[in-house]
């Protein structure tokens, strides 16, 4: 035996208690009790483990045993929590997306089905796959949602936005590494990707130091140190939540984890079941709900729909603004095109976003993924063929179909939030009027500051500039004076020199004679050299009194523009502390009266509907009955009887007064139009021949025979017309006499509508364009209006009644002789006022308008203005600056009947298209 093994023989052997316990007497042990035993003794003399000291090396410390009961519940991402692009497999451990028809730009989110009210729990995702898929760049001008591939991953609260990020109630990881609170982001870590085991760590045991905080780890690694949640998420049970865009992501709810942290931390599946809240999503019978709101548009739709979805979280709003609004959360920017609530444009330069393949796939998608819904579609839900197909999409026998009829009167709390919704927007509008204010009064009081500033920089520079020139004048002065000194003392030299020389040369004279000479001399030199020195000293004196002077001056000047300069200052700052009457808050703005007596939302734009879609189905608007198929006809704010009512006073009052944009003109309409062209031809030739063969009879007067006793316009006697005496103006008249009778016959027939019988006034112009393809211009006759043209055929047809509409005087003639009837007795009562000296009788008739009037209209112009401004056109997203010019030409020509100022107006608007486009 090897010494090794010995030693470890004779340890072993040391290790055995030297006395066995006796046996029992008459038993024999088994090998198994044997085995037990031997273990059991082993283990009492084995000391005590010790406890176990905490090292895990990180912020997060190991927590002791949970005793409690796991939790039951199966954590899971259901249908009803994810997005309709969310394709969950494996068992809902992978989760995939869809990847065609414009999903590809859109996020996919999916929340968990329980969430966690206490403790430290966490989950794992992991990126397996990720995707490119094709787009067509081919009409391809707006920009797709960036980055293409994206994660998210943390928590929201139940019934939260399933985008993260959407809205406040919600805590995020992405994978560029920005840790996000609601609409926060900030920049915490490295970003993540594909193969990576990401992690997030949710700490809500109060008891810990890092309590409401979230941590993020990769491949068991930290990333990031433990981030606050928010204040509004404090005490809310907590969802784990999952968002991603063109990925594959994998993911791990536990129980246990596949990457070890560096402390012990469980899975949320492996949780207690005290700290675990389920949501409640799925319905207990299995049983889902599809609602069909069916409500009058523009009459609080859109307002009760975000009511009912803020009351019922659960339920998924499947309509075109919805969707527009998910392509908003993920990136694309909403198009600015006109549109409607109900459908908006879809202008977003993508083609499969233009071309509603985004539309065509939710639709599909979403009869085969059990949840409840909201179909709404305001027009589709009032008509009963559109609700039929609606129903027959969601035939799976786990859906109830509900019909929800929502008009009449709303209940008060309903009116209690739209005036709360009408003050925050009246307040919001006040808001901003008084902040633009408020900055202009601050660039205002800038400017005023800049231009005080630049005043007094100009003060001192003047005053530097003075003080200069009085320092060079002073220098040039004292070198002017040391230059007359040196001078005169010079001169005075040169006149001692001389007065020696003279002296020396008397030298002949006697020394009594040179001596008194000399001395009268010395005396007469001192005496004028005296009184020089005088006058020198005394000019020195009056020169320095001067320059005493002028620097007294100068230094009261320089102290009255010191003085001065502060004044300004202080005038300056004392502008600056002025109050600019706004106020240092926006002003409290309150309801009016009127505002107070409004039940619903003002109209903007188009509302709900477009006027084409209005105009088209607006005759087919019923509410729905339980034999369409509906489980359930549910009332919400009148009652069954008093619903229908509303909506057929609805639907009579609006008929009345909405304009029919598709409405083209009938046969009976151009055959009769036909007959009246070649009558009115007719006239015209046989006025012109009695006129050619009477010429000699045109300046007698005639005696005016009865027009109610005229059998025949034609010859009222002596082959003469009754028209003979027409005028321009008169042939004038008489077209637009039957052309007003013609078309509201023609526009009755055409309609056969009990309820929509005559034209509205605000209409007059376009159906005249559409039915005579030309414009009615009250221009001819040197009026404004369309009203006060077809006041002049009064006798024939008026415009009166509450809506104004145009009203026939007479219902049915006879033939069209009674129009040239009526027109000659009108110009007869026109001719006895003038004659009677009234000067409202001369009608003022423009033949030049009269005649471009008279030109066709393109039939280009006559496009409706809601088909006009449709966005999906290949053409218009190939050439953007053109097509939104052209399109407020063709707008302003329906629109306006096809008048001028329609048609220049969009002429401008093309010019400016053409330009903005490079083609100017």
């Amino acid at each position: 035996m090897a010494p090794k093994a010995k030693d470890a023989a004779k340890r072993k052997a040391a290790e055995k208690p030297e006395v066995e316990p006796p046996a029992k007497k008459g038993a024999k042990e088994t090998p198994k009790e044997d085995t037990k035993k031997k273990a059991a003794e082993k283990a009492e003399a084995e000391p005590p483990a010790k406890k176990v000291k905490d090292d895990s090396g990180d912020v997060e410390k190991n927590e002791p045993a949970d005793k409690r009961p796991v939790t039951k519940t199966s954590i899971a991402f259901n249908s009803a929590s994810t997005t309709l692009n969310v394709i969950p497999s494996f068992d809902n451990k992978v989760l995939m997306s869809l990847t065609e028809g414009g999903m590809q730009y859109l996020i996919a989110g999916a929340r968990g089905s329980a969430g966690m009210k206490a403790g430290r729990y966490a989950f794992e995702m992991k990126i397996i796959e990720a995707l490119n898929p094709t787009e067509s760049t081919q009409g391809m001008k707006g920009r797709t949602p960036q980055p293409r591939q994206l994660a998210r991953l943390g928590f929201s609260t139940a019934g939260s936005a399933l985008i993260l990020g959407d809205s406040d109630d919600c805590v995020y990881f992405d994978s560029e590494g920005n840790f996000c609170a609601g609409k926060s982001k900030k920049r915490c870590s490295q970003p993540f990707s594909r193969d990576q085991v990401i992690c997030v760590v949710l700490n809500l045991d109060p008891k810990s130091p890092n309590a409401n905080t979230m941590s993020l780890f990769r491949e068991g690694v930290r990333l990031v140190e433990p981030q606050p949640l928010p204040e509004c998420l404090h005490g809310k049970p907590l969802f784990p939540h999952i968002c991603f865009r063109n990925v594959t992501v994998q993911v791990n709810l536990g129980p246990s984890l596949l990457k070890p942290l560096p402390f012990n931390c469980r899975a949320i599946q492996a949780a207690a079941g005290a700290d675990i809240v389920e949501s409640g999503d799925a319905p207990k019978d299995g049983e889902y709900e599809v609602v069909l709101p069916v409500a009058v548009p523009d009459e609080g739709t859109f307002d009760w729909l975000d009511g009912f979805l803020e009351a019922n979280p659960s339920y998924t709003e499947l309509s075109e603004r919805k969707l527009q609004a998910w392509a908003a959360s993920s990136g694309l920017q909403k198009p600015k095109a006109p549109g409607s609530n109900d459908k908006p444009a879809w202008n977003y330069g993508i083609p499969s976003m233009d071309d509603l393949s985004l539309v065509k796939v939710a639709n599909s998608v979403a009869s085969t993924i059990p949840r409840n819904y909201v179909m709404m579609e305001v027009s589709s839900n009032l008509v009963a063929e559109e609700r039929a197909a609606t129903l027959k999409r969601f035939s799976l026998p786990h859906f109830k179909k509900t019909a929800m009829v929502v008009m009449g009167e709303p209940p008060q709390d309903f009116k209690d939030k739209n005036k709360e919704r009408l003050l925050q927007e009246k307040q919001a509008k006040s808001d901003a009027e008084w902040k633009a204010k408020k900055a202009e009064a601050e660039r205002q009081k800038a400017v005023t500051k800049r231009q005080k500033a630049l005043e007094l920089m100009r003060k001192q520079a003047e005053e530097q500039r003075v003080k200069r020139m009085e320092e060079a004048q002073k220098k040039l002065a004292e070198a002017q004076k040391k230059k007359a000194e040196e001078a005169e003392k010079k001169k005075a030299e040169e006149d001692a020199k001389k007065k020696a020389e003279e002296g020396d040369k008397a030298e002949g004279e006697t020394k009594e004679g040179e001596t008194k000479e000399e001395e009268t001399k010395e005396g007469g030199e001192d005496t004028t050299q005296k009184m020089e020195v005088d006058e020198v000293k005394e000019e020195e004196k009056k020169e320095e009194k001067k320059e005493e002077a002028a620097a007294d001056a100068k230094d009261e000047t320089k102290a009255e523009a010191k003085e001065e300069v502060k004044e300004e200052e202080a005038k300056v700052e004392e502008e600056e502390e002025e109050d600019d009457g706004l106020g240092d808050e926006p002003p409290k703005v309150e309801l009016t009266e009127e505002d107070l007596k409004q039940y619903f939302r003002p109209k903007v734009g188009n509302g709900d509907l477009q006027p084409a879609v209005l105009g088209k189905f607006l005759a087919k608007f019923t509410i729905p009955e339980k034999s369409e198929g509906f489980g359930d006809v549910k009332y919400i704010w009148d009652a069954e009887e008093t619903s229908k009512t509303y909506l057929r006073n609805w639907i009579v009052e609006t008929k009345r007064t909405m304009r029919i944009e598709d409405l083209e003109p009938s046969k009976y309409f151009t055959e009769k139009l036909e007959a009246w062209k070649k009558q009115f031809a007719d006239w015209q030739a046989k006025q012109k021949a009695f006129k050619a063969a009477h010429k000699t009879d045109a300046g007698e007067e005639k005696k005016l025979k009865d027009i109610s006793t005229v059998e025949d316009i034609n010859d009222v006697g002596d082959g003469e017309p009754l028209y003979g005496s027409f005028e321009p103006q008169d042939w004038a008249l008489l077209q637009l006499r039957y052309e007003m009778f013609l078309l509201a016959d023609a526009y009755k027939k055409d309609l056969d509508d009990a309820d929509r019988e005559q034209i509205p006034e605000v209409h007059l112009a376009f159906y005249y364009s559409r039915y005579y393809k030309k414009q009615l211009n009250p221009a001819i006759f040197t009026l404004k209006t369309p009203a006060e043209l077809v006041d002049l055929v009064k006798s024939t047809a008026t415009i009166d009644g509450e809506p104004r509409m145009l009203t026939l005087k007479c219902e049915d003639a006879e033939s069209l002789d009674f129009f040239v009837k009526q027109t000659e007795e009108a110009r007869r009562e026109l001719k006895r006022r003038s004659d009677a000296g009234d000067e409202t009788a001369v009608l003022k008739y423009n033949a030049a308008v009269a005649q471009a009037a008279a030109k066709p209209i393109n039939t280009v112009a006559r496009l409706p203005v809601a088909q006009a401004s449709q966005p999906i056109n290949t053409q218009a997203r190939m050439m953007p600056g053109i097509v939104p010019g052209v399109r407020p030409a063709l707008a302003g020509l329906a629109g306006k009947g096809g008048g001028l100022a329609g048609l220049l107006s969009g002429l401008t608007g093309a010019a400016a298209g053409w330009k903005g486009a490079g083609k100017w």
